[in-house]
């Protein structure tokens, strides 16, 4: 086992939030750059752009997992993060159905642009993707649970849409597998990590966390949240 960098909270052009400089082929780039083994492209409430950020992730010889942070009816963020193609797309069909169509308008909140991997624009979402969810941070946990995910309440320590802004208190029976946090690390009794939520290219890999792992993969991240075989979270970015 070894010491792996990873960052699993990247948002790609999908994320109206994201600049349309962040293609996967970009994003993959800058990672590798940074020293970083694995990322997670984790946009609003999608998994649209993941499927090509793995391929293009292998031929580059970066491990890249497919995410997604979705936006509960708590207004809540959550990351979620899925072992493979099926399960990915099992969870875009409960966001397709869960989600409020809210008509985006670009000009104002930004771009939602899937892409092929000559960075041709093959589609655009028209409704507003950080829109809350008709699910509950409950429900959304069990989905991702039952697909095999891990879940991740997103930046806890933030003023807005996180758990402490939203609900003021951290749930006794909340069933994450971890927290993510950008400031202080809190006393609690889930690993804690740090991750970019990049939304401009210079900003992957600016925090991110370091597992000690056998390689960069979805099944040994998994291990690493329970501390499981040795696999362990060793270390945050301050």
């Amino acid at each position: 086992m070894r010491p792996i960098r990873a960052d699993i909270h990247i948002h790609s052009v999908l994320s109206p939030c994201g600049s349309l400089d962040m293609s996967p082929a970009a994003i993959i780039s800058k990672a590798i750059e940074k020293g970083l083994e694995m990322i997670a492209i984790s946009d609003h409430n999608s998994t649209l752009n993941c499927n090509l950020a793995v391929e293009l992730g292998k031929e580059a010889g970066l491990s890249v997992l497919r995410g997604a942070e979705v936006t509960t009816a708590e207004e809540v963020h959550c990351l979620t993060i899925f072992p493979d193609e099926n399960t990915a797309s099992a969870f875009q069909k409960f966001l397709n159905e869960k989600i409020q169509h809210i008509k985006n308008v670009p000009g104002k909140f930004g771009y939602q642009l899937v892409l092929d991997r000559d960075e041709n624009i093959i589609d655009e979402v028209e409704y507003f993707l950080p829109a809350a969810l008709t699910a509950s941070i409950d429900e959304v946990e069990k989905k991702v649970h039952s697909l095999g995910g891990l879940f991740i309440p997103a930046h806890i320590d933030r003023p807005a849409f996180s758990l402490y802004s939203q609900l003021g208190f951290m749930p006794s029976d909340l069933a994450a597998d971890a927290v993510e946090v950008t400031g202080k690390l809190p006393e609690i009794k889930f690993p804690v990590i740090r991750n970019s939520d990049s939304h401009i290219i210079d900003q992957v890999g600016r925090r991110y966390t370091t597992y000690m792992l056998n390689e960069p993969t979805f099944s040994e991240l998994a291990m690493a949240f329970r501390s499981e075989n040795g696999r362990s979270v060793i270390s945050v970015t301050p």
